[in-house]
């Protein structure tokens, strides 16, 4: 052993005597406070290793909570564009009105000496309650255009911008049928 601690201040004769045999422990305590610091060191590695390890876990279930998220906003958005249109549809329904009950009223409003050669029935896409009018009429002039537009107003249409052409033998009407209500 001292070999290993051997006392640095040696007993000299009438000056002084050695160092005490406690501080033969000091190079002991050394030795056991360096292994204890890497003892240390060590755990608290595995301690940073550890806690890396679970805010890599933390992380991806974020980013999985995230992902939910995002699926169920994209989810909602899906519902809410379709019952936006699907507002827009009950808006347009609303808006519109059957157009059968108008050419059955062109239809039966005509004499004996005319004929529908043309008729065309077009709704305003942006303005449902409006539906363009073309109607071609042979025979009959002005006389059975009137009575076209009696049995049509009696039906609660009015007539925007009309227009009237007369041919030889047959008449052209166009207007823009406004569903007043009833």
């Amino acid at each position: 052993m001292d070999n290993i601690i051997h006392d640095l201040k040696t007993e000299r004769q009438n000056v002084s005597s050695g160092l005490p045999a406690a501080f033969k422990l000091v190079p002991i305590l050394f030795y056991l406070s360096a292994a204890a610091s890497l003892i240390l060191s060590g755990f608290f590695y595995l301690s940073i290793k550890s806690h890396e390890a679970s805010q890599q876990q933390m992380q991806l279930r974020v980013s999985q909570a995230t992902a939910e998220k995002n699926e169920y906003v994209a989810r909602q958005n899906t519902i809410v564009d379709k019952s936006k249109r699907a507002e827009g549809i009950a808006k347009w329904l609303e808006g519109s009105h059957p157009l059968q009950p108008v050419t059955v009223a062109i239809g039966r409003s005509m004499g004996k000496d005319t004929t529908i050669a043309e008729l065309n029935l077009n709704r305003n896409p942006e303005i449902p309650a409006h539906t363009f009018l073309q109607l071609k009429i042979d025979g009959g002039g002005s006389e059975q255009v009137e009575d076209t537009l009696n049995s049509i107003n009696a039906l609660n249409y009015q007539t925007y911008s009309a227009q009237q052409v007369k041919g030889r033998n047959s008449t052209d009407f166009q207007a823009t049928l406004i569903f007043a209500g009833n």
